[in-house]
């Protein structure tokens, strides 16, 4: 017999007939509750109530992020459209649902016997893996995704993203920069693009909708050049709780089909301590933090190269691997000047690191203050202001290293629609 069953449908005529089907001993399915509202299902999940959930597609407040709640509390969902309604059925499979069955209000019998199958399949089978691409039938995701990220205190996270983006332009590859920084986001500033408030958080309220498609993601990106767009992020910081991992995650899936490479620039906290302060479920502001680590094919971690920002790089690498086990991380330190480290420069660095990190390879980007305030003060990067800059240089190595190692090559931009024009 399955597990307990909670039942959120929408205001359809078939609710009612549908829940006193299901509810017949002879269904053998028990159902724990039948909830109000998403609050009252989420509750009701964290409760421990519920094995499987049973939504509508039209439930009120239903989205992604709901589904992606219950599936972090170990409950399976199961999709329930009216019939003929693809469009809502390819929402609740790109949101997480094991499976959605499509009712008939002519025949609820055949509805009954379909959604008894499928809660019992759902109970038996493991909570879909989080990694899994959501993107649904028929949808083919192909480009990459870095993260770029880095601990608190200033290390370079933007500059180093933006450098790997434009490098990966130059080299003739199509790239999407996103911004998903919610404490502090700097990319539009940093490449002077005009912000109207249309960004990320557009694109993930779309995300939760369901409604996100590639050609909607390209029309609130900006173009800083053909063949480099930047989905710039949050016009204020406060507005964090807009950004819903969810949701994130949705975005780059879309982003991998505009883009060979996704380049996300990440917030520095890794704190998830949010169940100590909130008796419900609580809204986690660093959640798109989480989905970027998760969603990347590679990650970029940041350092600066001095006592304190090298302290500080050791103790996150070792939180990174712990939010995000398994992850293939490659390590960046920047800001390297003589005055700070000494003579040896790069190998006193890099030993640093392999010693108190275990650190095989590192980066190490020289400190170049003249070029970069060159660059921010025209809204440029460092390969348009001082293309032979050490700074620039060394960037441009990382960049290209992890082109090859991503199995990227030149010379194509077929992933971006040439259709796209953004504003600069």
């Amino acid at each position: 017999m399955p597990g307990p069953v909670l039942v959120l449908l929408g205001p359809t005529p078939w609710e009612g007939p549908l829940v006193a089907g299901l509810a017949h001993p002879a269904s053998r399915v028990a159902i724990a509750r039948r909830c109000l509202d998403t609050a009252d299902l989420l509750a009701a999940a964290a409760a421990g109530l519920g094995a499987v959930a049973l939504v509508g597609s039209d439930a009120p407040r239903l989205d992604a992020d709901v589904l992606d709640r219950l599936r972090l509390l170990g409950i399976a969902v199961v999709g329930v459209v009216a019939a003929r309604d693809d469009a809502g059925a390819r929402r609740l499979e790109r949101w997480g649902a094991v499976t959605v069955v499509a009712v008939d209000r002519e025949d609820l019998g055949a509805a009954v016997r379909a959604i008894v199958a499928a809660v019992g399949t759902a109970d038996a089978a493991s909570t879909p893996d989080p990694d899994d691409d959501r993107g649904g039938a028929g949808e083919v995701a192909s480009g990459r995704v870095v993260a770029v990220w880095g601990p608190a205190g200033a290390p370079g996270r933007t500059s180093v993203a933006v450098a790997i983006a434009d490098e990966a332009s130059r080299a003739g590859i199509g790239v999407l920069l996103v911004d998903a920084d919610t404490w502090a986001p700097s990319v539009s500033v940093v490449l002077g693009l005009v912000d109207d408030g249309a960004g990320l958080a557009s694109a993930c309220r779309r995300a939760l909708g369901g409604g996100l498609e590639v050609e909607a993601l390209a029309s609130l990106a900006r173009e800083v050049r053909p063949g480099f767009l930047v989905v710039p992020g949050l016009p204020r910081a406060g507005r964090w709780n807009e950004v819903r991992g969810a949701a994130l995650v949705d975005v780059l899936r879309v982003a991998r089909s505009l883009a060979d490479l996704v380049v996300v620039d990440c917030g520095f906290s890794l704190e998830a301590d949010e169940e100590l302060l909130f008796d419900t479920e609580a809204p986690r502001r660093n959640a798109a933090t989480f989905a970027a680590l998760e969603s990347a094919d590679l990650v970029v971690a940041v350092g600066s190269a001095d006592p304190v920002g090298l302290v500080r790089i050791v103790g996150g690498l070792s939180d990174l691997a712990d939010a995000v086990p398994g992850a293939d991380v490659r390590v960046v330190a920047t800001k390297v000047r003589e005055s700070l480290v000494g003579k040896r420069g790069k190998a006193g660095v890099a030993e640093a690191l392999h010693r108190h990190a275990g650190v095989d390879h590192v980066w190490c980007v020289p400190d170049d203050r003249a070029s970069y305030d060159a660059a921010l003060r025209g809204g440029s990067t460092l390969a348009e202001v001082a293309p032979s800059s050490p700074a620039r240089l060394a960037l441009r190595g990382v960049a290209l290293e992890l082109l090859r190692d991503l199995g990227l090559r030149d010379g194509t931009n077929s992933s971006l629609p040439s259709r796209i024009v953004g504003n600069r």
